[in-house]
């Protein structure tokens, strides 16, 4: 597998990624408000956003690489109910080189009203599905890929 030095050119760009999101009948709790589970959902969509243009789903299977989740935090602040419209935000900071983790900043907003509902942050790791490890460096298609975002 051929690997990048762990180098790239210096930058400090924020990819930022948006998806609008319903509030379904199947999303609310007896409370009549999104039950906290769904607000990871939605920050793995705009997480999935970003990373499909780096790793597609099949290229990471032929190449036997995953990005795992290795860390999920959200701060619920104000809630969300059955029929609301939501703007999934998600931002990621360009690493110069990678560093054994991509972050990703998501915030949840009222459409109408743009009152922040939850924010949070995911870390996800490299991970060559061969050996079940984690990877210093990545694949340099994987790189290029990365830096062309």
């Amino acid at each position: 597998m051929s690997t990048l030095a762990n180098s790239g050119p210096a930058t400090s760009r924020i990819i930022t990624r948006r998806l609008e999101v319903e509030v379904e009948f199947h999303h609310v709790d007896m409370m009549q408000v999104v039950h906290n589970s769904h607000y990871l959902r939605w920050f793995e969509r705009g997480r999935m956003q970003i990373l499909d243009e780096v790793i597609p789903i099949d290229w990471g299977i032929e190449h036997k690489i995953a990005t795992p989740v290795v860390r999920n935090a959200c701060d619920y602040l104000w809630p969300a109910v059955y029929g609301d419209l939501l703007m999934v935000t998600t931002r990621h900071r360009m690493l110069e080189r990678y560093e054994g983790r991509f972050c990703f900043d998501h915030s949840i907003a009222h459409r109408r009203t743009k009152r922040e509902l939850a924010r949070g942050r995911t870390e996800v790791a490299v991970v060559d599905l061969q050996g079940h490890r984690l990877l210093r460096e990545v694949p340099r298609e994987l790189w290029e890929r990365y830096q062309a975002l």
